[in-house]
């Protein structure tokens, strides 16, 4: 009985975003972001351990730390600077690439159920990003089908009348030159 009621009478957790939009950079993962390839080289040297095995990762920290006691007192602090600005402005744009790369699908399929539970609302994303190559990359998302009942977008309606204008408008924006017309895959990118 006193278990029951309890149970029924908890405080109720709010229930919490899967994803985190934003990152809070401290200047131990600045150091390692502008000094990646080094902290990995001095991970292989010192252990052996390869870049990416899953050995690496045990060796990680005391890399970085090396890497930070060989900085002086003003670049700690220029770190620090860095670290601050990156955690509440623009990350570089190598960074924002990364993320791009890796999240960018994420953030939308997110952004997209988000959007459809809260609000029921139907989205279809157009998205353009410079890779780390400096190539500008474009994807279509259209999640509508998975979110209820309802069709896809992309199936249903004439959307590739979109494309070369979305096309055009990434180029302008990015200062790219012409797109290379490879085919469009559903949920992937494609090079402009």
């Amino acid at each position: 009985m006193y278990k029951t009621w309890l149970f029924n009478n908890k405080k109720k957790k709010e229930r919490k975003d899967m994803i985190k939009y934003g990152r809070k950079w401290t200047p131990r993962m600045v150091i390692y972001q502008q000094n990646q390839e080094e902290v990995l080289k001095r991970i292989e040297d010192e252990s052996g351990a390869k870049p990416g095995a899953s050995g690496m990762f045990k060796h990680y920290q005391m890399a970085v730390k090396r890497v930070m006691v060989e900085l002086d007192e003003d670049e700690l602090e220029k770190t620090k600077e860095t670290a601050e600005e990156w955690s509440n402005n623009f990350r570089p744009p190598e960074v924002q690439a990364q993320v791009a790369w890796k999240k960018g699908l994420a953030y939308m399929e997110h952004f997209l159920k988000e959007i459809w539970r809260q609000c029921g609302m139907r989205v279809f994303v157009l998205s353009a990003w410079k890779n780390e190559q400096g190539e500008v990359l474009f994807g279509m998302h259209d999640d509508n089908e998975a979110l209820g009942d309802s069709d896809s977008f992309m199936k249903m309606k004439d959307w590739e009348a979109i494309e070369p204008v979305w096309q055009e408008y990434a180029q302008e924006q990015f200062g790219a030159r012409a797109w290379d017309g490879g085919r469009h895959v559903k949920g992937g990118w494609k090079r402009i």
